[in-house]
């Protein structure tokens, strides 16, 4: 029999997981004292908390338990989706894409058709993307829904920068902060933030970057969302480095490098293998360089992040050539210019990265 309290607190749970993770995570009852025809519903409220504060691995196995609940289409379609939100943070999009077609008979039509855009922006389609994208804006703007309308000009704003569009790149992260203020959602002015500090890292404007780095940072410091806090220290970490202040930049990382772990997030923790092997290498270190830079390497492409792989064979090309092994540098540099005009990237362009 299940205790008298534990479909209350799931009820509580639920109320509280949109403004408060953990609590929502605290409010849970165990599996064992709910009846079975709810667990699947506990697990799905268990992965978007954990969800909510990073832990996607975590939460994706979750949804994965969820979605065993075949007698529930409302739940199959919101676990279906999440898990698909999920896999596309990690790099899994052929996985995401399977996840979308069980929801597609059961989801509601616009949250399906948004995350089938962001599938099509993570695998590099920023074209296709953005013909979803600009009209669900329109429609954003006419209802009036500031938080929907950040939302989509921060996904807007991710495609231009990839695209080589960085002004428009730029005034998309603006527009999207201003109406993630509107909508009064810290979280989303602070994603906002990391956009308008990368794009403009990659514009040169270093103390910009740095300035938006660090007021993510604050923002995320006061809340429980551990990607948002390891990704802020990263971003400032990026920022210092290309600025000289190596010494900083590097212990940034190592914060950052801590929390990710944490996480389970290998695609974002290369990058921060990949910063520190750039510093490695830019203090002459090469033989700490190579080995952080392959090391790097081998994560993104496990991850299927395909920019991260560019950047580390351009880098380790460097690392190699510094150390007399030309040929093993040009065949990297070569394989990264064939990747990056594969994938439509303009990654070997980029200085200030």
């Amino acid at each position: 029999m299940p205790k008298p309290d534990a479909l209350d607190r799931l009820e509580a749970a639920r109320t509280a997981l949109e403004d408060d993770a953990p609590r929502a995570l605290r409010l849970l009852p165990p599996p064992k004292a709910l009846p079975a025809f709810v667990r699947a519903e506990r697990d799905y409220l268990e992965g978007e908390a954990l969800r909510a504060m990073g832990y996607l691995a975590k939460a994706e196995t979750l949804f994965s338990k969820a979605l065993k609940a075949k007698d529930d289409p409302v739940l199959l379609a919101e676990a279906s989706l999440s898990s698909a939100a999920v896999l596309r943070s990690l790099g899994r999009t052929a996985e995401a894409r399977t996840r979308l077609k069980a929801a597609m008979p059961k989801a509601f039509g616009h949250r399906l058709r948004l995350e089938k855009a962001m599938v099509d922006r993570a695998e590099g389609l920023h074209e296709k993307s953005l013909r979803v994208l600009r009209p669900m804006l329109a429609q954003a703007v006419a209802s009036a829904d500031w938080a929907e309308v950040g939302f989509l000009l921060w996904a807007i704003g991710g495609a231009e920068r990839l695209m080589g569009w960085l002004e428009e790149s730029s005034a998309s992260f603006e527009r999207s902060l201003e109406f993630f203020r509107r909508a009064g959602d810290k979280s989303g002015a602070g994603y906002a933030l990391f956009g308008l500090a990368g794009v403009s890292r990659i514009k040169g404007e270093l103390e910009a970057s740095l300035r938006h780095y660090r007021e993510a940072g604050r923002m995320f410091a006061s809340t429980d969302d551990v990607f948002g806090k390891a990704y802020a220290l990263c971003g400032t970490a990026n920022a210092l480095r290309q600025l000289g202040r190596l010494k900083e930049a590097d212990a940034f990382y190592q914060r950052s490098e801590k929390l990710y772990s944490s996480l389970g997030d290998e695609v974002d923790l290369a990058y921060v293998v990949w910063g520190r092997g750039k510093i490695r290498l830019h203090s002459g270190k090469l033989p700490e360089a190579e080995a952080l830079l392959k090391k790097a390497l081998a994560m993104f492409a496990r991850g299927g992040e395909t920019r991260g792989v560019l950047l580390s064979q351009l880098a380790l090309g460097q690392a190699l050539y510094a150390q007399g092994r030309t040929a093993e540098g040009e065949a990297l540099h070569a394989a990264a210019m064939r990747g990056a005009q594969r994938a439509g990237l303009h990654t070997h362009l980029e200085v200030f990265t």
